[in-house]
């Protein structure tokens, strides 16, 4: 091999090595720096977690205090409309779907009694 090829050949490689040490340092702050920020992430998905199970559980009650609210007058509703197809009905003016429409109505209005005797089943009951 000529003396000249072996110059270049060294030079090339010289080069390479300068170019790859920093390259290599680089890298290894990179992968600290990535192993620090999963120490982090798995610290704040933690807390996030149970954030989450806190907002759920609020929501569940916020849910369940809403139906307890709206229960009643939901009720009471059908109640009515069933009262008022019934009566419809009686009259002449609808057809002979009277019956349907009080079996309805009492349906509803013992099933409103029913529920508030019993009182509302707890979701966590099961656990």
């Amino acid at each position: 091999m000529a003396w000249w090829l072996q110059i270049i050949l060294a030079v090339v490689l010289v080069v390479l090595g300068a170019l790859l040490v920093p390259l290599l340092l680089q890298l290894r702050r990179t992968a600290v720096a990535m192993e620090h920020l999963a120490v982090s992430a798995r610290e704040d998905l933690g807390q996030i977690a149970a954030d989450v199970h806190h907002l759920r559980a609020r929501a569940d009650e916020l849910a369940d205090l809403l139906s307890d609210t709206l229960e009643l007058p939901a009720s009471l509703g059908r109640i009515c409309a069933s009262a008022a197809r019934t009566v419809e009905g009686f009259l002449g003016r609808r057809g002979p779907g009277w019956l349907g429409a009080l079996l309805t109505g009492l349906r509803f209005a013992l099933n409103l009694v029913r529920r508030r005797r019993e009182g509302a089943p707890s979701k966590e009951a099961t656990e």
